[in-house]
């Protein structure tokens, strides 16, 4: 007597079931883990006309009316992260050390739409309606690198955009030595040219 053969649906059909399955466990395995809310999110240096829009999803609505100034200062250290530094940003800028040259970091300040809580030294308080920037390096040893430079300017620029903000409103205090400032070898007048009017 002949055996059966199998039905050749069925078996296409288990093959197909088994090669989902195994993927699945696959890309589960691979996934990054949550982001907790003391970690910062990332956007990497890629120019893409786009690529900013992220920093606009938050978990609050990001209100044009609510914010009013930008404020930009150098972190005074050679390396660091938004998790390293001893202040509150809304954003870090990474030079490659610590973090990628040029990662746009967004902090949870950022994304719950909060006032800065901790100022950097030298600076006693900031205004409720300022959106801080901090950029990773010593400005008055080195210069930003490119990459740094071109994401803040990218930065500021998407943010004056958005929220309305001129330039008259984005402050970079010329403190050498401080991380209030942004140091003696910040290009201010090449930034202050490239952001909008």
């Amino acid at each position: 007597m002949k055996k059966k053969a199998p039905n050749r649906k069925v078996v296409v059909f288990v093959s197909l079931m088994a090669t989902l399955a195994l993927t699945s466990v696959l890309l589960l395995m691979l996934a990054p883990a949550p982001l907790t809310p003391d970690v910062a999110t990332s956007l990497f240096a890629v120019d893409l006309p786009a690529s900013l829009d992220p920093i606009f999803d938050s978990h609050s609505p990001t209100a044009s009316q609510r914010w009013k100034y930008i404020y930009i200062h150098q972190s005074r250290t050679p390396t660091g992260s938004a998790a390293t530094l001893p202040q509150s940003d809304h954003f870090v800028i990474g030079n490659g050390e610590g973090t990628l040259d040029g990662e746009i970091q967004i902090t949870r300040l950022w994304i719950g739409q909060d006032s800065i809580l901790t100022p950097p030294a030298g600076v006693g308080q900031i205004d409720p309606a300022c959106i801080s920037i901090c950029l990773i390096g010593d400005f008055d040893k080195n210069r930003p690198t490119a990459t740094q430079q071109h994401r803040l300017t990218q930065l500021v620029c998407a943010l004056q955009e958005r929220l309305r903000i001129p330039a008259s409103q984005v402050w970079l205090l010329d403190q050498p030595g401080s991380p209030a400032g942004v140091g003696r070898r910040f290009p201010t007048a090449v930034f202050r040219n490239q952001i909008l009017p």
